[in-house]
């Protein structure tokens, strides 16, 4: 069942394929991921730089993260963003949940899996530009995000932001380059407010999307989301400092060992939440022996960057001519 017959099967056909797909067993979804799994007594391990997963049956909790949930609709939410009948069409085209039942056998069969897909290939099919939908995604930034097009126009001009091919509603697409400017991922965010379809295509571990030069700031600057980088340069803009979105709430191994290499400070800025407290503690604690190494914290008021920057829109307005050297 493709994306679309399954947008037409209707409610009740699509309730009952989320039902099935909540099913598929936990390791054989973190299998698709590309995670080699670990026994340990009655439960199993699958761990990352970004990821500490323990599943036991059909429930998982994430030890970075801190949350845990239930069933392959979560887990793969967890993973992966995006809102529930989205995850369930992921889950349905890569399973194949068909009338009979799922369409892999059980965990007395092994199965092959599908090689997980490259970023050239996902990028093929999510995150084409299309320049006619910009004014779309643009109008979303600027109005419903109040960020400044004074900061906006320029990083679509380096196409570093930009709009796919999606209709009647794009997604933004914010590139993720490695400190040698390779694109190797994007994360896109719906253009529909209310929308939590938020996925990361790629590499997130060692390329990210930043504003301001990572190479050369005296201080790199944390956040979780694009959106967030962004509100936090127009909030708090210097040629100093350099703002990394590390899509969610883990700073990657990489970015520490790249500040602390360079001999760069961090200010860890995740949002005012359990997760981004947790993110920084694990920063602090990761980093706590490490000679010489300068690493601060920064907290929005409110949950995170952009929610400050939409309540201090007027002083924002004054500061438009800070922002011409992103």
């Amino acid at each position: 069942m493709n994306a679309e017959e399954f947008r037409l099967a209707g409610a009740s056909s699509a309730d009952r394929i989320s039902d099935r797909v909540r099913s598929i067993p936990l390791g054989d979804l973190l299998t698709w991921h590309g995670f080699k799994l670990k026994r340990e007594g009655v439960s199993f391990r699958a761990k990352d730089d970004r990821y500490n997963i323990v599943i036991n049956g059909e429930k998982w909790f994430d030890n970075r993260a801190g949350v845990g949930g239930a069933g392959a609709i979560d887990l793969q939410m967890h993973l992966c963003g995006g809102d529930f009948r989205a995850t369930c069409r992921v889950l349905a085209e890569q399973f194949r949940p068909e009338v009979g039942g799922l369409a892999f056998p059980d965990s007395r069969v092994r199965k092959s899996f599908p090689i997980r897909r490259s970023f050239e290939e996902l990028a093929s099919q999510y995150a084409l530009a299309n320049e006619g939908n910009w004014s779309i995604a643009r109008d979303y930034l600027v109005n419903a995000r109040g960020l400044d097009p004074d900061l906006i126009d320029p990083l679509h001009d380096r196409g570093l932001i930009y709009a796919n091919n999606h209709r009647p509603n794009p997604s933004l697409v914010f590139i993720h380059r490695t400190i040698e400017g390779k694109v190797e991922g994007a994360t896109l965010r719906d253009t529909r407010h209310e929308s939590t379809f938020r996925p990361c295509l790629g590499n997130k571990t060692s390329a990210w999307f930043s504003v301001g030069d990572p190479l050369n700031a005296t201080q790199i600057v944390a956040v979780e989301s694009p959106i967030d980088a962004v509100s936090y340069y127009q909030l708090k803009p210097s040629n100093q400092i350099a703002i990394v979105s590390c899509a969610g709430c883990h700073i990657p191994d990489e970015l520490l060992n790249q500040v602390y290499t360079r001999r760069q400070s961090l200010m860890v800025a995740l949002d005012n939440d359990s997760a981004g407290e947790t993110g920084w503690r694990a920063a602090w604690d990761q980093t706590a022996d490490w000679a010489g190494f300068k690493i601060s914290s920064d907290c929005p008021k409110r949950k995170d960057w952009n929610a400050d920057l939409l309540a201090d829109q007027p002083a924002v307005k004054n500061r438009r001519e800070l922002l011409s050297h992103v």
